[in-house]
């Protein structure tokens, strides 16, 4: 679970105060209509993992839809900032840009058990638009993600998955989708509208390192149901495995040999890019 401590700060157009205190202007696109992004990042012991990804993924975001954002070395200060100075040992960090011009950085703590801790999901009733204007990119028009997630729970799941509107599996509400069959890894493609998640790159550099095949291509449900392993990835919680989709186990119910093996791989690679 992730929290947020109410008497703490954050830092609003890169100036620390009060969280109490901050606030969006109403009449801020990023109020009126969600036109912003977002990036959440791990804090471990006072450092960011994977930021400089975060960042071009942040900056590539706003060029798309035709917003200004601060620099990337502004924006690089301040997460440094707010990750060192009194941020949990093990939590995350959000920064926000709006459509009106503004930043804002929140931190909180995490439960380290949700790093890895095996998943269990749920196919959502929606299904995600691959031609709409907002595919790829996170931004602040988040309540569909939200929605997914509270039926997924109220089901007994951890996480909702999409299908596209060509009947794909696309990807979960917070998390990108791996399938396993064999020593070959069947990510939805970016052609299926999905999230280009910082955890999902490092999985592809990661499979092909170790020799494994990687399809990016288009994941039907039975796939999924016929899969050895598959895994969940995030930028909080890593390489989850997936033992549980709708009332079925996925491959012997229990994280998988390979999964764990990525898992590793993984880790080890976000820690080595640490400051």
């Amino acid at each position: 679970m992730r929290s947020i401590d109410a008497a703490d700060d954050c830092w609003v157009d890169g100036k620390r105060q009060p969280l109490a205190t901050a606030g969006v202007p109403l009449e801020d696109p990023g109020f009126q209509a969600g036109l912003g992004l977002f990036e959440t990042i791990a804090i471990r012991d006072g450092r960011l993992l994977d930021l400089e990804a975060h960042l071009r993924r942040l900056a590539g975001g706003a060029t798309r839809m035709g917003i200004e954002v601060p620099g990337t070395d502004e924006l690089r200060s301040v997460a440094c900032e707010a990750a060192a100075d009194g941020a949990p040992v093990q939590g995350w960090l959000k920064i926000i840009v709006t459509g009106g011009g503004h930043s804002f950085v929140i931190r909180g703590a995490m439960d380290p058990a949700d790093e890895g801790r095996p998943a269990s999901a749920i196919l959502l009733p929606w299904r995600r638009n691959v031609d709409d204007p907002l595919v790829g990119l996170k931004t602040l028009n988040y309540a569909a993600n939200r929605m997914g997630l509270e039926i997924a729970r109220a089901r007994g799941a951890d996480e909702g998955l999409w299908l596209n509107s060509r009947g794909h599996l696309a990807e979960g509400c917070r998390s990108n989708l791996f399938v396993i069959q064999g020593r070959t890894l069947f990510p939805p493609g970016l052609r299926d509208g999905i999230l280009p998640g910082v955890v999902r790159g490092l999985v592809l550099g990661a499979a092909r390192a170790m020799g494994l095949d990687v399809h990016e291509t288009r994941v039907r449900v039975p796939r999924l149901r016929r899969a050895g392993e598959a895994f969940l990835t995030s930028s909080l919680r890593g390489v989850r495995p997936l033992v549980r989709f709708e009332r079925s186990t996925v491959g012997t119910g229990r994280p998988g040999a390979l999964t764990g093996r990525i898992a590793e791989e993984v880790r080890e690679l976000r820690l080595a890019g640490l400051p």
